[in-house]
C-alpha cells in the first residue's frame, strides 16, 4: 500500500467538502484515513464515512446549503459545464473521485433531460493500488491476453482491479480505455491523473459511441472499459469482438450466478466473448479474488481429482481455479 497517496486521495476527497464537514472528516485517526471509501451527504441526516460497507456518523445534520456548496467546489462554480454528467446521475472530478447524486429528476419526450433539488451526495474516493494486478496478470496470460471479465457488487474493487491490469497490460500490447465516467484515468487536460502505463484514453463519451472511434482510430488489440450496464454496450462490444478486437471489462454482480439472471449479461456470455473471469468477494473488510477459466479444469494433487468447482454459463463450463 503506497500510504502516501492514500492519504493524497483521502485529502483531495476532504477538500471537496464545506468547512464544518472538512473538519469532521479530519476527526478520523490517520490509519483510519486510508481505508475511508465513501463520504455520505444526505440533507437532514448525519455526515457519515464508508469504510467496508459501514456507516459512522462524523457530523450531524448537514444543510441543503452544505451540499450545494459541495456541487460548487467539485465543479469549480461551473455547474452548467458538468449538467451531462448530472443528468445521468454523477459527477467525476479531476482527481478521479466520483459523486453520486440524487434529487429532483425533469423529464422531457420521455427521457431524464436535468437533475435538480439536490437531496444527497456521495463522494467514492478513487484510489489507486500499483502492483494490485501483477500476480493475477502473470496467473491468466502466460500465453497471452484472453478477453476478461471483472465482476463484484458496487464498491467491491472492480475499477481499481481494471485500471492496474489495462496498465500491465499495456507494456506488451495495444490498449485502449473507453473511459466513459472518467473513472479510470481521470483525464485532466487529456493528462490521465492515474497511471494507466501506454494506454491511449478516449474520456466522457457513451461506450456505443466511444468504441467505434476507438477501433476507427487507434486499431486497439484490447478495449478496457468499465461498468456495462445495459442492451446499447453489450452490443457495441459483441459488434467490435467480429473484428478479432478483445475486452476487459466489469459489471455489478454480486456473485457470478447473476451473470445468467440478467439478460444483457446473459448475452455476453451467450455470445462467448469472455474466457477469464475474475469474481472479487469482500468479506469483513477484505477482498478476494477468484479466477474462473473457461474449459480448463484443475487438477488437485492432494485429492487425487479432478475439482468440481465449475460454473455454465451461455453453453460453456468454467472452472475455478486455486486461491
Amino acid at each position: 500500500m503506497d500510504y502516501r497517496e492514500d492519504n493524497r486521495q483521502f485529502m483531495t476527497a476532504a477538500g471537496l467538502l464545506p468547512e464544518r464537514l472538512w473538519r469532521a472528516a479530519f476527526t478520523l485517526s490517520a490509519e483510519e484515513r486510508l481505508h475511508v471509501e465513501e463520504f455520505r451527504l444526505r440533507v437532514g441526516r448525519p455526515f457519515c464515512a464508508v469504510t467496508a460497507g459501514k456507516q459512522q456518523v462524523l457530523a450531524d445534520s448537514v444543510t441543503k446549503d452544505e451540499l450545494d456548496e459541495l456541487l460548487q467546489r467539485a465543479t469549480r462554480s461551473s455547474i452548467h459545464t458538468y449538467m451531462e454528467q448530472i443528468r445521468q446521475g454523477f459527477l467525476t472530478v479531476s482527481s478521479g473521485h466520483r459523486l453520486g447524486l440524487c434529487g429532483e429528476v425533469a423529464g422531457q419526450n420521455g427521457e431524464v433531460s436535468n437533475l435538480r433539488a439536490f437531496s444527497s451526495c456521495n463522494v467514492r474516493i478513487a484510489r489507486q493500488i500499483p502492483g494490485l494486478a501483477d500476480e493475477l496478470c502473470q496467473r491468466l496470460y502466460p500465453s497471452g491476453f484472453e478477453s476478461t471479465l471483472i465482476i463484484a457488487p458496487p464498491g467491491g474493487g472492480k475499477t481499481t482491479l481494471l485500471r492496474d491490469m489495462a496498465r500491465i497490460l499495456s507494456a506488451g500490447m495495444t490498449i485502449a480505455l473507453a473511459d466513459e465516467r472518467m473513472e479510470i484515468a481521470a483525464c485532466k487536460g487529456g493528462e490521465p491523473q492515474f497511471d494507466v502505463g501506454q494506454c491511449d484514453v478516449m474520456s466522457g463519451g457513451s461506450k456505443k459511441d466511444t468504441i467505434p472511434m476507438l477501433l476507427r482510430s487507434m486499431s486497439p488489440q484490447v478495449i478496457a472499459l468499465d461498468e456495462i450496464t445495459g442492451e446499447e454496450d453489450a452490443a457495441a462490444i459483441i459488434a467490435a469482438s467480429y473484428t478479432g478486437c478483445r475486452f476487459l471489462t466489469t459489471l455489478h454482480a454480486s456473485e457470478t450466478q447473476d451473470l445468467t439472471r440478467r439478460p444483457v449479461y446473459r448475452q455476453l456470455m451467450e455470445q462467448g466473448l469472455f474466457r477469464y473471469i475474475v469474481e472479487i468477494r469482500l468479506l469483513k473488510g477484505v477482498r478476494t479474488y477468484h479466477l474462473f477459466v473457461e474449459g480448463e479444469k484443475v487438477h488437485d494433487q492432494a485429492a487425487g481429482s479432478d475439482t468440481h468447482c465449475r460454473l455454465v454459463l451461455g453453453g460453456r463450463v468454467f472452472y475455478e481455479q486455486p486461491a
